[in-house]
Protein backbone atom coordinates (compact mmCIF):
# COMPACT_ATOMS: atom_id res chain seq x y z
CA UNK A 1 0.00 0.00 0.00
CA UNK A 2 1.57 3.12 -1.07
CA UNK A 3 1.10 6.73 0.32
CA UNK A 4 1.69 10.42 -0.78
CA UNK A 5 3.33 13.06 1.19
CA UNK A 6 0.38 14.24 2.59
CA UNK A 7 -0.68 10.59 4.15
CA UNK A 8 -3.30 10.04 1.92
CA UNK A 9 -3.34 6.83 -0.21
CA UNK A 10 -2.80 7.10 -4.07
CA UNK A 11 -5.61 6.71 -6.13
CA UNK A 12 -3.77 3.87 -7.88
CA UNK A 13 -4.02 1.99 -4.88
CA UNK A 14 -7.38 2.86 -3.74
CA UNK A 15 -8.47 1.45 -6.95
CA UNK A 16 -6.79 -1.84 -6.88
CA UNK A 17 -7.79 -2.03 -2.90
CA UNK A 18 -11.33 -1.21 -2.21
CA UNK A 19 -11.71 -2.41 0.67
CA UNK A 20 -10.82 0.26 3.31
CA UNK A 21 -8.87 -0.89 6.50
CA UNK A 22 -8.15 0.33 9.96
CA UNK A 23 -5.39 2.03 8.77
CA UNK A 24 -6.76 3.46 6.11
CA UNK A 25 -9.70 5.34 8.79
CA UNK A 26 -6.53 6.27 11.00
CA UNK A 27 -4.91 7.71 8.43
CA UNK A 28 -7.90 9.67 7.58
CA UNK A 29 -8.96 10.66 11.11
CA UNK A 30 -4.98 11.84 11.17
CA UNK A 31 -5.79 14.28 8.22
CA UNK A 32 -8.24 15.20 9.30
CA UNK A 33 -9.01 15.70 12.86
CA UNK A 34 -8.41 19.27 12.80
CA UNK A 35 -11.39 20.39 10.58
CA UNK A 36 -13.41 17.82 12.48
CA UNK A 37 -12.69 19.25 15.94
CA UNK A 38 -13.44 22.99 14.41
CA UNK A 39 -16.42 21.97 13.12
CA UNK A 40 -17.25 20.34 16.86
CA UNK A 41 -16.36 23.12 18.67
CA UNK A 42 -18.27 25.27 16.07
CA UNK A 43 -21.53 23.21 17.22
CA UNK A 44 -20.51 24.00 20.69
CA UNK A 45 -20.34 27.37 19.97
CA UNK A 46 -23.74 27.46 18.46
CA UNK A 47 -25.23 25.54 21.36
CA UNK A 48 -24.42 27.87 23.40
CA UNK A 49 -25.44 30.78 21.88
CA UNK A 50 -29.21 28.88 21.52
CA UNK A 51 -28.94 28.72 25.19
CA UNK A 52 -28.10 32.64 25.86
CA UNK A 53 -30.79 33.23 23.53
CA UNK A 54 -33.47 31.23 24.65
CA UNK A 55 -35.92 31.82 27.54
CA UNK A 56 -35.98 29.61 30.38
CA UNK A 57 -39.26 27.88 31.22
CA UNK A 58 -40.44 26.42 34.58
CA UNK A 59 -43.42 24.88 35.27
CA UNK A 60 -45.44 24.66 38.52
CA UNK A 61 -47.82 22.15 39.18
CA UNK A 62 -50.63 21.49 42.25
CA UNK A 63 -53.04 18.76 42.79
CA UNK A 64 -56.81 19.71 43.30
CA UNK A 65 -59.62 17.98 44.86
CA UNK A 66 -62.45 18.33 43.62
CA UNK A 67 -65.61 20.41 44.86
CA UNK A 68 -67.83 17.41 47.05
CA UNK A 69 -71.28 16.99 48.23
CA UNK A 70 -72.74 14.47 50.77
CA UNK A 71 -75.79 12.50 49.71
CA UNK A 72 -78.70 13.73 51.04
CA UNK A 73 -79.62 9.91 52.66
CA UNK A 74 -78.06 7.70 55.44
CA UNK A 75 -77.14 4.92 53.12
CA UNK A 76 -74.68 7.26 51.79
CA UNK A 77 -71.73 4.74 52.01
CA UNK A 78 -68.36 7.32 51.31
CA UNK A 79 -68.13 9.63 54.17
CA UNK A 80 -66.45 12.35 51.94
CA UNK A 81 -69.65 12.43 49.88
CA UNK A 82 -69.58 12.43 45.66
CA UNK A 83 -67.90 14.68 43.29
CA UNK A 84 -69.72 17.50 42.47
CA UNK A 85 -68.12 17.22 39.07
CA UNK A 86 -66.05 13.91 37.83
CA UNK A 87 -62.35 14.38 36.82
CA UNK A 88 -62.25 13.65 33.05
CA UNK A 89 -65.51 16.28 32.51
CA UNK A 90 -63.27 18.84 34.06
CA UNK A 91 -60.29 18.30 32.04
CA UNK A 92 -63.25 18.36 28.69
CA UNK A 93 -64.53 21.73 29.95
CA UNK A 94 -61.27 23.29 30.31
CA UNK A 95 -59.59 22.17 26.74
CA UNK A 96 -62.53 24.65 25.70
CA UNK A 97 -60.57 28.32 25.00
CA UNK A 98 -64.36 29.81 26.11
CA UNK A 99 -63.09 28.74 29.73
CA UNK A 100 -60.64 31.10 30.35
CA UNK A 101 -61.34 34.44 31.01
CA UNK A 102 -59.17 37.88 30.08
CA UNK A 103 -57.82 37.32 33.71
CA UNK A 104 -56.80 34.37 33.55
CA UNK A 105 -54.25 35.27 30.43
CA UNK A 106 -53.18 38.16 32.03
CA UNK A 107 -52.28 36.15 34.99
CA UNK A 108 -50.50 33.33 32.57
CA UNK A 109 -48.62 36.37 30.96
CA UNK A 110 -49.91 35.54 27.27
CA UNK A 111 -52.49 37.84 27.50
CA UNK A 112 -51.25 40.00 24.37
CA UNK A 113 -50.45 37.29 22.03
CA UNK A 114 -53.04 36.43 19.54
CA UNK A 115 -55.73 33.89 20.48
CA UNK A 116 -54.63 33.93 23.88
CA UNK A 117 -57.81 31.86 25.28
CA UNK A 118 -56.87 28.73 22.68
CA UNK A 119 -52.85 28.96 23.28
CA UNK A 120 -53.80 28.77 27.59
CA UNK A 121 -56.08 25.66 27.15
CA UNK A 122 -53.43 23.91 25.20
CA UNK A 123 -50.48 24.90 27.71
CA UNK A 124 -52.46 24.18 31.05
CA UNK A 125 -52.25 20.04 31.38
CA UNK A 126 -54.78 18.73 33.34
CA UNK A 127 -54.01 14.97 34.21
CA UNK A 128 -55.86 12.31 36.50
CA UNK A 129 -53.56 10.21 38.60
CA UNK A 130 -53.51 6.57 38.95
CA UNK A 131 -55.91 5.36 41.16
CA UNK A 132 -57.19 8.32 42.82
CA UNK A 133 -61.10 9.19 41.83
CA UNK A 134 -61.24 12.74 43.26
CA UNK A 135 -58.03 14.53 42.27
CA UNK A 136 -56.48 15.98 38.94
CA UNK A 137 -52.87 16.90 38.89
CA UNK A 138 -52.54 20.83 36.86
CA UNK A 139 -49.47 21.75 35.26
CA UNK A 140 -48.39 24.77 33.60
CA UNK A 141 -44.98 26.23 31.85
CA UNK A 142 -43.96 29.81 32.27
CA UNK A 143 -41.28 32.11 31.63
CA UNK A 144 -40.86 32.16 35.38
CA UNK A 145 -41.54 30.38 38.81
CA UNK A 146 -43.95 33.73 40.01
CA UNK A 147 -45.57 33.95 36.52
CA UNK A 148 -46.25 29.41 36.63
CA UNK A 149 -47.78 30.04 40.16
CA UNK A 150 -49.87 33.04 39.17
CA UNK A 151 -51.19 30.88 36.60
CA UNK A 152 -51.99 27.81 38.16
CA UNK A 153 -53.61 29.95 40.89
CA UNK A 154 -55.67 31.74 38.22
CA UNK A 155 -56.69 28.29 37.04
CA UNK A 156 -57.17 26.51 40.25
CA UNK A 157 -59.80 29.65 41.14
CA UNK A 158 -61.38 29.34 38.13
CA UNK A 159 -61.66 25.71 38.99
CA UNK A 160 -63.14 26.27 42.88
CA UNK A 161 -65.56 29.07 41.32
CA UNK A 162 -67.00 26.93 38.39
CA UNK A 163 -67.49 24.10 40.45
CA UNK A 164 -69.07 26.70 43.31
CA UNK A 165 -71.28 27.70 41.10
CA UNK A 166 -72.31 24.01 39.68
CA UNK A 167 -73.14 23.03 43.48
CA UNK A 168 -75.33 26.17 44.48
CA UNK A 169 -78.43 24.63 43.19
CA UNK A 170 -78.02 21.63 44.97
CA UNK A 171 -77.62 23.84 47.80
CA UNK A 172 -80.69 26.26 47.65
CA UNK A 173 -82.84 22.98 47.10
CA UNK A 174 -81.33 21.13 49.94
CA UNK A 175 -82.31 24.31 52.15
CA UNK A 176 -85.38 24.49 50.41
CA UNK A 177 -86.56 21.00 51.00
CA UNK A 178 -85.29 21.25 54.88
CA UNK A 179 -87.21 24.47 55.79
CA UNK A 180 -90.28 22.90 53.96
CA UNK A 181 -89.29 19.47 56.24
CA UNK A 182 -89.52 21.51 59.14
CA UNK A 183 -93.02 23.27 58.55
CA UNK A 184 -94.74 19.86 57.69
CA UNK A 185 -92.53 18.22 61.05
CA UNK A 186 -94.36 21.09 62.83
CA UNK A 187 -98.03 20.02 61.59
CA UNK A 188 -97.02 16.55 62.41
CA UNK A 189 -95.93 16.92 65.78
CA UNK A 190 -99.11 19.34 66.53
CA UNK A 191 -101.39 16.44 65.18
CA UNK A 192 -99.34 14.02 67.21
CA UNK A 193 -100.01 16.05 70.77
CA UNK A 194 -103.37 16.61 69.80
CA UNK A 195 -103.80 12.51 69.26
CA UNK A 196 -102.30 12.38 72.61
CA UNK A 197 -104.44 14.43 74.17
CA UNK A 198 -107.75 12.60 72.94
CA UNK A 199 -106.62 9.43 73.40
CA UNK A 200 -106.59 7.80 69.70
CA UNK A 201 -102.70 7.11 69.92
CA UNK A 202 -103.71 4.06 68.36
CA UNK A 203 -105.40 5.04 64.99
CA UNK A 204 -104.12 4.22 61.80
CA UNK A 205 -103.49 8.34 61.03
CA UNK A 206 -101.77 8.75 64.05
CA UNK A 207 -99.71 5.96 63.51
CA UNK A 208 -98.77 7.36 59.60
CA UNK A 209 -98.20 10.47 61.10
CA UNK A 210 -95.38 9.24 63.95
CA UNK A 211 -93.82 7.59 60.89
CA UNK A 212 -93.97 10.37 59.23
CA UNK A 213 -92.20 12.21 62.08
CA UNK A 214 -89.37 10.01 62.40
CA UNK A 215 -88.62 10.27 58.26
CA UNK A 216 -88.59 13.86 58.01
CA UNK A 217 -86.33 14.06 61.13
CA UNK A 218 -83.69 11.53 59.45
CA UNK A 219 -84.31 13.41 56.03
CA UNK A 220 -83.32 16.90 57.69
CA UNK A 221 -80.44 15.68 59.59
CA UNK A 222 -79.12 14.38 56.09
CA UNK A 223 -80.25 18.34 54.71
CA UNK A 224 -78.31 19.54 57.18
CA UNK A 225 -74.92 17.66 56.80
CA UNK A 226 -75.05 18.48 52.97
CA UNK A 227 -75.58 22.47 53.66
CA UNK A 228 -72.82 22.81 56.83
CA UNK A 229 -70.74 20.44 55.14
CA UNK A 230 -70.21 22.42 51.64
CA UNK A 231 -67.58 24.86 52.92
CA UNK A 232 -65.37 22.11 54.67
CA UNK A 233 -65.79 20.03 51.14
CA UNK A 234 -65.28 22.92 48.17
CA UNK A 235 -62.90 22.87 45.82
CA UNK A 236 -59.27 22.68 47.46
CA UNK A 237 -55.57 22.17 46.96
CA UNK A 238 -54.18 18.45 48.19
CA UNK A 239 -50.57 20.29 48.61
CA UNK A 240 -49.27 23.67 47.83
CA UNK A 241 -48.42 24.56 44.92
CA UNK A 242 -44.74 23.77 43.83
CA UNK A 243 -42.40 25.62 41.23
CA UNK A 244 -38.78 24.28 40.76
CA UNK A 245 -35.88 27.03 40.89
CA UNK A 246 -34.33 25.22 37.97
CA UNK A 247 -35.67 25.71 34.41
CA UNK A 248 -37.26 22.44 32.88
CA UNK A 249 -36.10 23.66 29.28
CA UNK A 250 -33.86 24.42 27.66
CA UNK A 251 -31.45 21.50 29.18
CA UNK A 252 -28.21 22.90 29.40
CA UNK A 253 -26.48 19.49 29.11
CA UNK A 254 -28.55 18.19 26.33
CA UNK A 255 -28.02 20.93 24.15
CA UNK A 256 -24.18 21.37 24.61
CA UNK A 257 -23.81 17.74 24.11
CA UNK A 258 -26.04 17.58 20.88
CA UNK A 259 -24.09 20.44 19.86
CA UNK A 260 -21.00 18.94 20.37
CA UNK A 261 -21.91 15.49 18.72
CA UNK A 262 -23.92 17.53 15.86
CA UNK A 263 -20.56 19.40 15.16
CA UNK A 264 -18.53 16.27 15.25
CA UNK A 265 -20.51 14.27 12.77
CA UNK A 266 -20.77 17.38 10.50
CA UNK A 267 -17.60 17.99 10.65
CA UNK A 268 -16.63 14.01 9.90
CA UNK A 269 -18.96 14.33 6.77
CA UNK A 270 -16.97 17.45 5.67
CA UNK A 271 -13.53 15.93 5.59
CA UNK A 272 -15.32 12.87 4.21
CA UNK A 273 -16.32 14.54 1.38
CA UNK A 274 -13.20 16.74 0.96
CA UNK A 275 -11.40 13.57 0.76
CA UNK A 276 -13.58 11.91 -2.10
CA UNK A 277 -13.67 15.28 -4.14
CA UNK A 278 -9.32 14.83 -3.50
CA UNK A 279 -9.41 10.97 -4.65
CA UNK A 280 -11.27 12.23 -7.59
CA UNK A 281 -8.93 15.04 -8.75
CA UNK A 282 -6.20 12.48 -8.74
CA UNK A 283 -8.03 10.07 -10.50
CA UNK A 284 -8.51 12.36 -13.18
CA UNK A 285 -4.94 13.59 -13.05
CA UNK A 286 -3.70 9.90 -13.50
CA UNK A 287 -5.84 9.44 -16.27
CA UNK A 288 -5.42 12.80 -18.19
CA UNK A 289 -1.14 12.01 -18.08
CA UNK A 290 0.51 10.97 -20.87
CA UNK A 291 1.55 7.42 -20.70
Amino acid sequence: MNQNSSGQLSSQDQINDPEISLLDILVFLRCSYKLIAFIGILGVAVSFSYLLITPKHYQASAQIQMAQISAANNNNINPLGVNIEEPALLIARLSSPTSYTAEITKACGIDSAKDAQAILSKSVKLTIPKGVANVVDLKFIGTSPEASINCVQAVFNLIKTTQALIIKPYIEEAKARLLDNQERLTKAQDLVMKADKSGSAMGAAYLSTRDEIRFLLDESAALKNVVASNDSRATRLVAPIYVSNNPIAPQKRNILLGGLFSGLFLGLLIAFGRQIILNLKAQLENNTDPK
